[in-house]
């Protein structure tokens, strides 16, 4: 099989088992997270501590390359790259979180999502999470609901788009002919 071009999308690429299982992995948290937030409006301690061990874990034992948490193709970043996004992202999000623009759960949140897909990603998991956000937000007042949204909405779908090869770059900049 060709390799994925830029306007191949994730779907379409073949991936082993083991990636397979690190993206059941992801979403699985991801969904987690958001319904927890939804239901308990809090990301519990235990799960961003479960994401963290996933996120190391799949950086140590698949082999280098783009993790699943970013496409179908199979690989990580590796340990070191996964820990450089964790503290790059920690720190953006706890700035946030120090704002009031979301709660101390969604920026530990990030933070093992940052973990799971590398430094390279970093900022295309935070636009499309805030692009989510935004869209998410506008339904949420259209639907009158009386609490703020909880993040971890938009944070999934953030994490989704990422992992769906929809990155920011593809919508701005025309492959190359």
């Amino acid at each position: 099989m060709n390799p994925p071009n830029d306007w191949t999308t994730a779907a379409q690429v073949t991936a082993p088992w083991p990636t397979i299982w690190g993206i059941a992995a992801v979403v699985a948290l991801v969904l987690t997270a958001a319904g927890w937030d939804l239901l308990q409006r809090r990301i519990p301690n235990r799960l961003v501590a479960l994401g963290g061990l996933s996120a190391a874990s799949q950086q140590a034992l698949l082999p280098l390359g783009q993790h699943p948490a970013a496409s179908l193709q199979p690989g990580t970043p590796g340990l070191l790259a996964g820990a450089a996004a964790a503290v790059l992202m920690l720190l953006v999000a706890a700035a946030l979180w120090r704002l009031g623009v979301w709660g101390a759960g969604d920026a530990k949140w990030l933070t093992v999502l940052a973990a799971h897909a590398g430094p390279d990603l970093v900022l295309p998991l935070l636009l499309l999470t805030a692009l989510s956000g935004g869209a998410l937000a506008v339904v949420w007042s259209w639907a009158r609901k009386p609490n703020p949204m909880p993040y971890a909405l938009a944070i999934a779908a953030g994490q989704v788009l990422l992992m769906l090869d929809l990155s920011l770059h593809r919508w701005l900049v025309p492959a190359p002919s």
